[in-house]
């Protein structure tokens, strides 16, 4: 049973200035602990359940942080700022009716809220209302005309949707608000037909940082992909099983989905990308010895170690000119080493960086630089790398030793 209140005012005012302390120096656990303390006290304290929610969502609690931004909206409603976090939460939970329905009574209040139009229609974008996420971005910029984000966004829409003289107007915008964004830059590039070489490694971050939260889910249940599978059938097929391996390395390695189909044939296993919201989920599945975070173009010079074993599936769709990486890798390969890999298809005899903003090689190209850089293709096959508005993508699965 609690002592009377009065006779920890003082007390209780140095724990609220200590948990709020330790809330803006980052310690989130002591904070946490803190609030939840106050909380014995004043259990309808709105300013105890936002503070809490806050330090939930810091630690990737979402759920929990959503209770309590309920808990404090229900408190204190119409303060747009608790509501704005709840919708946040709302969202990182799944809930994109439940954030979208949030977002639009904060704008009910404060109709011109730029931040909650801009999520808002990230919302709509996520839950594939396009029109509607169109719309809402349009609104940002009448209001934010070099909103670039929202810029790039909205190109993005338009390139998605089909527009690409539309999806090039706004993406040649963005570069007005900001010359040097690498995004953009490639898209224009890729719209428009120019020669590039390899994509930008800030735009292929960029890319799969966004990407992470629900990359498996996206590729696997929606795009039907199945790459990583496929290669090692094509591995077993070609040895009849017997092949195993020592040090592995999966270049591009993502989440590590690729990673998967291969950790019983391979004694130690490392991964290499750009993106380290894709790596943080990758260290969870513990495929992985090593995660390095870095480029598949860079990294191998800096590398001590050797490989018998090299995976890079649907990982050259960001890099055209593969003689680099080809030379690189071959420098750190044992002399048993396996490079298996997969690419879509040219029908040219080099390689095309398309509208998708990916680059795709011609079976011609892949054989003439195999030969050219002391590789030898042992078994190459046809196949649909995923969907894309319902139809296949047409690819090829590679596998290479030292010539």
């Amino acid at each position: 049973m609690h002592k009377p209140l009065e006779h920890f005012h003082d007390e209780l005012n140095q724990l609220f200035a200590k948990a709020c302390e330790e809330h803006q120096n980052g310690l989130l656990d002591a904070a946490r602990q803190s609030y939840l303390e106050l909380l014995d006290y004043f259990a309808e304290a709105p300013i105890l359940h936002y503070n809490l929610g806050l330090v939930y969502y810091g630690q990737g609690e979402y759920q929990l942080a959503r209770d309590s931004f309920a808990m404090a909206v229900e408190l204190h409603p119409g303060d747009t700022d608790i509501l704005f976090n709840l919708a946040l939460s709302k969202k990182r939970t799944g809930d994109l009716i439940g954030a979208i329905d949030t977002y639009k009574k904060v704008l009910a209040i404060d109709p011109a809220s730029v931040d909650t139009l801009y999520n808002l229609a990230g919302c709509y974008k996520d839950s594939l209302q396009y029109a509607l996420a169109m719309d809402t971005y349009r609104e940002v910029l009448r209001q934010a005309p070099q909103h670039q984000s929202a810029n790039n966004n909205l190109a993005f829409l338009y390139h998605l949707t089909g527009d690409s003289e539309a999806a090039v107007r706004y993406y040649r915008r963005v570069l007005e608000i900001n010359p040097d964004h690498q995004g953009a830059q490639h898209m224009v590039a890729a719209l428009t037909g120019a020669p590039v070489t390899n994509s930008p490694e800030l735009y292929v971050k960029a890319v799969f940082d966004n990407y992470a939260d629900y990359f498996d889910r996206s590729l696997v249940t929606e795009l039907e992909y199945s790459v990583p599978s496929a290669i090692r059938d094509l591995l077993d097929t070609t040895f009849a099983g017997r092949r195993k391996f020592v040090h592995g390395l999966d270049l591009g390695c993502g989440t590590g989905l690729g990673g998967q189909a291969f950790t019983d044939i391979i004694e130690v296993f490392d991964g290499l990308d750009l993106s380290a919201k894709m790596l943080a989920v990758a260290a969870k599945k513990g495929i992985y010895r090593k995660l390095h975070p870095g480029s598949i173009v860079s990294f191998p010079k800096e590398l001590d170690d050797s490989f018998d074993f090299y995976l890079a599936a649907d990982v050259f769709a960001y890099v055209g000119d593969l003689r680099e990486t080809f030379c690189l890798l071959r420098q750190r390969a044992r002399h048993d080493v396996l490079f298996c890999f997969s690419t879509e298809s040219d029908a040219g005899n080099a390689y095309t960086l398309k509208k998708t903003g990916r680059f795709a090689h011609s079976p011609q190209y892949i054989k003439e630089l195999a030969q050219a850089t002391g590789w030898q293709v042992i078994a190459s096959q046809e196949t649909g790398l995923r969907k894309e508005k319902g139809v296949w993508v047409k690819g090829d699965l590679w596998l290479l030793q030292l010539a």
